[in-house]
């Protein structure tokens, strides 16, 4: 199939009954996700949209729905947009490359793709049918975090059975409502091989008196851990997530993981000797989409911890946003402003590292080859970031954040104390339609101040994609 130009993107597309090609919308796609958020505030799209992968059905559903008389000025752009990716989504086959380079891949990830290597090249391939998906990623990467010259990541097979998907997978994951920094699952790490189960059809069915839940989702994850590229240690990862929308505009969600590496130590005080015990991590997250004055807003926060005592997280760190959006017919801007504390009281480094704690194996906890899987900024920190994205109907679009990052004795992973550390860095990025393929590229200065010494640092990223 040949590749549908950027340029041609102010044309409508059909859109036919909710039987969808592509299962889902990867995390991978900021710009798509902030039509998605435009159409939810406005009362469109009434199905949960924090949980990504984000299964199509529940979407096309309520597209197919839509009273178009009633649609303000403000959603123009962001519905043309999602109907243009839903159309693309049907195709029964689809393939592409892209060609990649990151001169530092060690700063922050936030939502979008997954670019932690110096230099790269991705291909897939993929075709789907009525009941199966299959895509297959070969990657060839340059200096990756991960230590992997060639991987499958993105790779899946999905079958749909009933209004359940099941796949068989290697993708990431971004759970929760925060633009930044998702504290329970994130793709700041790289993607484990799994299987997933999730609700494909959201909508809700069944007793009256149940309805109060609205349209639901649920998601169960089981996967493989490697902690630690240092050594060959592997064990079972879990993680289940229950969105769904009660009321217009609100999503609620909780969500839980727990692993074999995810574990406190003990004193037995019946034998008096140090014992281990596995531990649960809990998060909360919800989001508010409102209009005031007219002025489309949301509101959103998540809180994550120890499940030490029930349903509440204990000790738990936070995430908080406001975003807002500008729209019409031939233009989309998105504006956040995210605010996430990790820092707790510690006693000891031990004490700050969700973990197993002991002397011996402090590394090992909640990290898939030394990155942690929640949160993209180090335990033990406060992060703030004000961020901008913009969407243009002939396909050009950019972005900016400022983030500022500061740490007390700041922990990462493989754990180490450090120090005070700060920093404030710029990002910038750009895009727009290059050779019949998109062009990308993103350039960052960032200031560190580490003790009483500072730094002063510039990077660059930029990629291009082809699709046939």
């Amino acid at each position: 199939m040949k590749l549908t130009k950027l340029a041609s993107f102010a044309a409508l597309l059909s859109l036919s009954a909710p039987s969808i090609a592509g299962p889902w919308i990867e995390s991978d796609d900021p710009l798509l996700r902030a039509s998605i958020e435009m159409l939810f505030n406005q009362g469109v799209i009434k199905q949960p949209i924090n949980s990504y992968p984000l299964m199509w059905q529940g979407i096309a559903r309520d597209l197919n729905n839509i009273d178009r008389d009633k649609l303000s000025v403000q959603s123009q752009f962001a519905l043309q947009h999602v109907k243009h990716a839903l159309a693309n989504a049907k195709h029964s086959t689809s393939s592409g490359i892209r060609a990649n380079y990151n001169s530092d891949a060690n700063l922050q990830q936030s939502f979008g793709s997954r670019d932690q290597q110096k230099s790269g090249v991705n291909s897939y391939g993929s075709i789907t049918g009525n009941r199966v998906s299959a895509k297959v990623s070969v990657n060839y990467a340059d200096e990756a975090l991960d230590d992997k010259y060639t991987n499958y990541q993105g790779s899946y097979l999905a079958v749909l059975i009933a209004d359940w998907s099941i796949s068989a997978e290697q993708i990431s994951h971004w759970w929760g409502p925060s633009n930044d920094n998702a504290l329970l699952l994130s793709n700041n790490a790289a993607p484990m091989k799994g299987v997933r189960v999730n609700r494909a059809n959201t909508q809700y069915d069944g007793p009256s008196f149940f309805s109060f839940i609205g349209n639901w989702q649920l998601t169960g994850i089981y996967a493989k851990q490697k902690p630690t590229l240092t050594n060959n240690d592997e064990g079972d990862y879990w993680a289940m997530r229950f969105a769904s929308t009660p009321l217009p505009g609100l999503e609620i969600a909780f969500s839980t993981s727990g692993s074999d590496f995810l574990t406190s130590s003990y004193i037995d005080t019946t034998t008096l000797e140090a014992d281990n015990k596995k531990q649960q991590l809990t998060s909360l997250d919800a989001k508010y989409s409102t209009q005031i004055a007219g002025q489309p807003l949301g509101f959103y926060a998540e809180i994550m911890g120890r499940n030490d005592s029930g349903f509440a997280p204990s000790d738990p760190f936070y995430t908080v946003g406001i975003e807002s959006f500008f729209g019409d017919q031939k233009q989309l801007l998105k504006t956040y402003l995210e605010y996430t504390n990790t820092q707790q009281e510690c006693v000891s480094a031990m004490d700050c590292t969700y973990g197993n704690d002991t002397l011996t194996n402090i590394s090992a906890g909640y990290i898939h080859k030394d990155r942690l899987m929640g949160s993209s900024t180090p335990y033990n920190s406060k992060s703030a970031v004000i961020g901008a994205q913009y969407h243009t109907m002939n396909g050009y679009a950019g972005f900016a954040k400022l983030r500022w990052l500061s740490g007390e004795s700041l922990i990462t992973a493989p754990a180490q104390e450090i120090g005070s550390f700060k920093r404030v860095q710029l990002e910038l990025g750009y895009q727009q339609a290059l050779f019949s393929g998109l062009w990308q590229v993103t350039g960052s200065v960032f200031k560190d101040e580490l003790n009483n010494d500072s730094d002063t640092n510039t990077a660059v990223k930029t990629s291009w994609e082809y699709r046939f």
